[in-house]
């Protein structure tokens, strides 16, 4: 029997516009092909701007491409973009009271978007199974390390815990048992693996040869005192007293106050940085310490990532492979630690008491002199086994020595 040359006859009608998703079937509807199946969204006659069918394709569109069948909606079912949104709303209001850091609130801001494309926003979230969560899982993997991995995943589940606390969901969502994160013994094995992410006192002081004022004063901060990306992306000028030759600071991610003793090195470098300032384009960043050469903050997204970035390029520059900017914090940290004095590192580096750490809850400050301690203690691992480092007033060194 001949078959039907019905499907291969020309249709008379035509997509509204090039980039139109639909297609003309000549059986008179709209049609897509997904997966190999041909789909259908209504005739085109009534329809010829095919904006009807557009809505009902996009409507369909997450469940479509993802292989399942599209549930019919009321409109009363809550979605994972629904979800996200309140979710933000009330981050939102905590970081309007002061109660959440930018960059925790940037956090969850990235991750709510995140499932919202991989999960789809109009997926109901009551038809959300595990081995979605279980795919989203793999996919994650692929995107992140261990460690980060974990972050996201329980940042996820809060999410939608906060659904089901808030009463936007009826019954929690039970996510199985392929979305759990990654044990202990992955993440030390993954810690291992990777070795010690820490710099030499050869590598600093190449890395501090070949910086510009911005980014050697960024080293030197970071090494001097621990602090991060984000953190030196976000900095003021009024925190540091350049004469006294001390950094006030409160952490942002933790709203640690944090008091650093400064090395007459990283003073010289703050003051170069400060002469060599550019005029910021927005004037938002006019209090900022670091303006990069074009005039633009070193935040991006409060994430520091400029400084991540200038850092980069500078250490490929010096010849130092396999370190990131943040690795100056943690050798801040493991050096530290060798003055014998984790309470006073501690300070320093702005780390929030656990919750069983007594001793934290009821120490009501570390003094100045132990403070010092530990600043001199790494100054002395970075100099005095490398007499590369600029020349610096020597009455200020012997002062920083002798109070340290």
């Amino acid at each position: 029997m001949a078959k039907s040359s019905r499907s291969s006859k020309p249709s008379k009608f035509q997509k509204p516009r090039p980039d139109f998703p639909l297609t003309p079937h000549p059986s008179g509807r709209w049609c897509k092909r997904v997966k190999g199946q041909l789909l259908y969204f209504g005739k085109i006659e009534g329809d010829e701007n095919g904006q009807a069918a557009l809505d009902k394709w996009l409507d369909e569109k997450d469940d479509r491409l993802a292989g399942r069948k599209p549930r019919a909606k009321t409109g009363d079912e809550l979605t994972v973009e629904d979800l996200c949104n309140h979710f933000m709303a009330f981050k939102d209001e905590r970081l309007t009271s002061g109660e959440l850091a930018q960059r925790t609130y940037d956090r969850y801001l990235a991750t709510s978007k995140y499932i919202a494309k991989a999960l789809g926003k109009t997926r109901i979230v009551d038809d959300l199974r595990a081995d979605d969560f279980q795919a989203l899982r793999a996919k994650m993997a692929k995107k992140w390390g261990a460690v980060a991995l974990g972050v996201e995943i329980q940042m996820i589940r809060s999410i939608f815990g906060y659904g089901y606390d808030a009463e936007l969901i009826e019954k929690p969502v039970r996510f199985g048992p392929g979305f759990e994160k990654p044990t202990a013994k992955t993440i030390r094995k993954t810690r291992t693996a990777s070795g010690p992410k820490m710099f030499t006192p050869a590598q600093v002081n190449a890395i501090l040869k070949h910086a510009t004022p911005n980014m050697k004063a960024m080293v030197l901060l970071a090494i001097n005192g621990g602090l991060g990306n984000t953190d030196l992306g976000v900095m003021t000028l009024d925190t540091i007293d350049l004469e006294g030759c001390w950094l006030d600071y409160v952490r942002e991610k933790t709203g640690i106050p944090r008091r650093i003793p400064l090395w007459p090195e990283t003073i010289k470098a703050v003051r170069e940085s400060i002469n060599a300032r550019t005029e910021p384009t927005n004037s938002d960043d006019s209090n900022l310490l670091f303006i990069g050469k074009r005039g633009q903050n070193y935040i991006g997204n409060r994430t520091g990532y400029r400084v991540v970035q200038e850092f980069a390029r500078v250490a490929k520059n010096a010849e130092v492979e396999g370190r990131a900017f943040y690795d100056l914090r943690r050798t801040f940290q493991t050096i530290g630690e060798g003055a014998n004095d984790l309470a006073a590192v501690q300070s320093i580096m702005g780390h929030a008491a656990g919750n069983s750490d007594m001793s934290a809850v009821y120490r009501q400050m570390v003094s100045d002199d132990r403070l010092k301690a530990v600043a001199s203690h790494v100054r002395s691992w970075l100099f005095d086994s490398d007499k590369t480092a600029d020349e610096v007033d020597e009455k200020s060194v012997r002062r920083f020595r002798v109070v340290g």
